[in-house]
């Protein structure tokens, strides 16, 4: 036998994902679904927390190898868009030196990205905004050490 509210609620998340990928496109939707950098990060070099006008919060955790990013997550408490913009920053300085991950902005994230809603793209300068302020961070305690 069939639970009604077990149909109910597929046919919810039938519309919800529909919605999304109408909203961001089928690659986007994916990437909120299974982001590839959320994840604390234990011992990081160093972190960068940013929060938005619009309440949403993102801390950028970086790893260096000498002068290269070799690891990157995130933490969002944010909307779906937060997640992908964080996910797509990690993704893009991975592997990038301090002065090249320090030329990453809001519109290489949400190219990126491909479609983005323009009430969503401050999500993405959030995202850079918060890689910026990690490496601000690590560039201090560098002179410093």
């Amino acid at each position: 036998m069939i639970d009604p509210l077990d149909c109910l609620l597929s046919d919810i998340q039938h519309e919800c994902d529909n919605a999304a990928v109408d909203m961001f496109g089928a690659e986007t939707t994916a990437r909120w679904k299974n982001p590839s950098f959320a994840a604390i990060m234990e011992q990081p070099d160093s972190v960068g927390e940013m929060t938005g006008s619009c309440t949403d919060n993102i801390k950028i955790f970086l790893k260096f190898d000498g002068n290269r990013i070799c690891k990157a997550s995130f933490y969002t408490t944010g909307c779906g868009a937060s997640i992908v913009s964080a996910d797509a920053v990690c993704e893009l300085s991975t592997g990038k030196t301090i002065d090249e991950a320090s030329e990453i902005d809001g519109e290489d994230i949400i190219k990126t990205l491909g479609k983005v809603p323009e009430d969503k793209k401050h999500c993405a300068h959030l995202a850079s905004s918060a890689l910026q302020e990690a490496l601000g961070v690590w560039l201090e305690r560098s002179k410093k050490g």
